[in-house]
């Protein structure tokens, strides 16, 4: 009967035996999200782009960021002010990492966003059992006809010994015009797609919403991990204030919303692409340390840049109290916000290194235009 069973088994697997009922045909998706693209985009366009080539949102994961010193803390001039202001992002704006997956929008007709895989491990935050990844529904013009959303970074100056700083890439031709979760301190875009692995952990929400529900606590809300966050936001300066205690300020709780992601559209408006580029803008390093370069021989291309000489925050300083680093932005073409900061003395991994890897304070290159 055993082997009578095998080759019942085995003439069901081999061809003209009988056909197999279940397997095969489109892998169905771990979840869909409903979008929708609103506005009108004749006058947000660039200059050159005078009609659209294939619109599209994209789902897009964010990154777990830290904002560099530089940028927060109080200008010691008005040409380091004009150097934050050109050069830095917004501190409580959502950062990309991953592009996921991308559909097709028409203006003004809901669609639908599929997606098949759940997002890597490098994008959750969180302890093994308990992880959470946070996600922006970007709204863009794919340029490129490439199908997906291509992300930038920003330019960096040349600096010394070290060479040229990293390959620059070209900036993205896709031109963005929106995303649901644009920043923290943004009323009318904050409305983020959440992945939830585990239970949730309040001290790995890198996207807090102080004062709103867990994620999690409407089980019924989530598909296979994710659902939609909305919040309503919070001032810069109380995100400032707070800040300084190591807390967020609390969200009105009348503006928290959770929503089951096949039943909740998303709606995203159309904006000028200078407000909304960061969305799209990826950064070098995520952990707020300062890179600091050494100056080249040759005076860097300032061209269309910012700059400043400034004091050294005390904690990077430590026993060169008295450094000053000249800081660049990036260009005013820029698709992506960026600083290179020079320090006469330093090492690749730290400027207060006791030996340094470059010393040019006795002898600074001739352009050097700051105090030495």
């Amino acid at each position: 009967m055993r082997r009578a069973g095998l080759l019942a088994l085995y003439c069901a697997l081999a061809a003209g035996c009988s056909e197999l009922e279940g397997l095969g045909g489109p892998v169905p998706p771990l979840v869909t999200f409903q979008v929708e693209a609103t506005g009108d985009l004749g006058p947000l366009r660039p200059p050159g782009v005078t009609s659209d080539v294939s619109l599209r949102i994209a789902l897009v994961w964010g990154a777990q960021w830290w904002t560099e010193p530089f940028c927060i803390l109080p200008p010691e001039s008005d040409s380091a002010a004009a150097v934050i202001a050109a050069g830095c992002r917004d501190p409580f704006g959502f950062v990309p990492a991953l592009v996921a997956a991308s559909v097709p929008v028409n203006i003004g007709t809901p669609s639908s966003l599929p997606l098949f895989e759940p997002p890597p491990t490098d994008v959750l935050v969180g302890a093994i059992a308990s992880r959470v990844g946070y996600a922006s529904l970007v709204f863009f013009d794919d340029r490129d006809g490439s199908g997906t959303l291509e992300l930038s970074t920003p330019h960096s100056t040349a600096f010394g010994r070290d060479g040229p700083p990293q390959q620059d890439s070209a900036d993205s031709a896709d031109v963005i015009y929106g995303a649901s979760f644009l920043t923290m301190t943004a009323p009318d875009a904050d409305e983020r797609v959440v992945f939830l692995d585990g239970a949730f952990d309040e001290t790995s929400a890198f996207y807090p919403r102080s004062g709103c529900p867990d994620p999690g606590s409407q089980p019924l809300l989530f598909t296979n991990g994710f659902s939609v966050l909305g919040t309503g936001g919070f001032s810069a300066a109380a995100g400032f204030s707070s800040s300084i205690a190591g807390t967020l300020p609390p969200e009105d709780p009348s503006t928290c919303t959770d929503g089951a992601p096949e039943t909740t559209l998303v709606a995203i408006g159309a904006q000028a692409p200078a407000n909304v580029n960061e969305v799209s803008c990826t950064e070098r390093t995520l952990d707020g340390t300062t890179r600091y370069r050494e100056p080249p021989t040759d005076m860097p291309d300032l061209t269309g840049r910012v700059s400043a000489c400034a004091s050294l925050p005390s904690f990077d300083a430590g026993n060169q109290p008295n450094l000053i680093q000249f800081v660049v932005s990036g260009r005013s073409n820029d698709h992506c916000k960026g600083l290179t900061h020079y320090a006469l003395r330093g090492c690749r991994e730290n400027v207060a290194c006791p030996v340094p890897d470059w010393d040019f304070t006795a002898n600074p290159p001739a352009w050097w235009p700051c105090p030495s």
